[in-house]
């Protein structure tokens, strides 16, 4: 048995990044989310600029995870503290 193209296995590697990147960016539309391949971080930016009253609350301007899976982790933890900010404060 021959060993694999490593051409074709970097390529598969690439294209489930991509995968992963285009649902993030589906996910959480409020955010602008990129993948440094060669430093492998994952990184929001939130679109919208922060009020005082979202820092107070902790609302995150920029999250960097290791993986797609703990930025979409701390993605939706986010978008719960924002909707749950929106709902206590008037």
């Amino acid at each position: 048995m021959t060993d694999p193209d490593p051409g074709v296995l970097e390529g598969t590697l690439i294209r489930r990044e991509h995968r992963r990147l285009a649902v993030l960016h589906q996910t959480y539309p409020g955010w602008h989310i990129t993948h440094d391949a060669l430093l492998n971080r994952w990184t929001a930016i939130r679109r919208a600029p922060l009020t005082q009253r979202e820092q107070t609350a902790g609302v995150k301007y920029m999250i960097t995870q290791l993986s797609p899976e703990t930025l979409g982790s701390a993605l939706a933890d986010q978008v719960e503290l924002a909707h749950t900010y929106r709902r206590t404060w008037p």
